[in-house]
């Protein structure tokens, strides 16, 4: 079985990093509106691992428009007795897009070195 997904939206905040073991992982939330119904906004967990989170870290920011790509992932845990689960995305590459004038960055793991992002 395979999933690719691929979210085009806004960030609705900052990226948020922690440590999974030795392993850095930062979160991002992105805001997607509906084509079809443009007040309609869902908002998509983007969980970018190690030197991609690094990089998503330290360059985007709240409101800054990102293309990530990656797969589903199914999490599932135990709350006051109920089970709970949530769907987010393991990013494989994270696009940076437009916003404030800055050229479009792409940011994938064996990416080439960029003058404006330092691999």
């Amino acid at each position: 079985m395979y999933s690719k997904t691929v979210i085009v939206g806004n960030l609705a905040r900052d990226p948020e990093s922690r440590k999974a073991g030795e392993t850095n992982v930062t979160r991002l939330v992105v805001a997607v509106n509906d084509a079809r119904q443009k007040d309609k906004v869902s908002y998509i967990d983007v969980d970018a691992w190690s030197k991609l989170g690094d990089i998503c870290q330290q360059y985007l920011s709240k409101g800054r428009q990102v293309l990530a790509e990656g797969r589903l992932v199914q999490d599932t845990w135990e709350k006051e007795g109920k089970k709970m689960s949530k769907l987010y995305v393991k990013a494989d590459n994270v696009q940076f897009l437009g916003g404030k004038g800055e050229k479009t960055q792409q940011s994938t793991p064996s990416s080439e070195t960029s003058e404006e992002i330092p691999f």
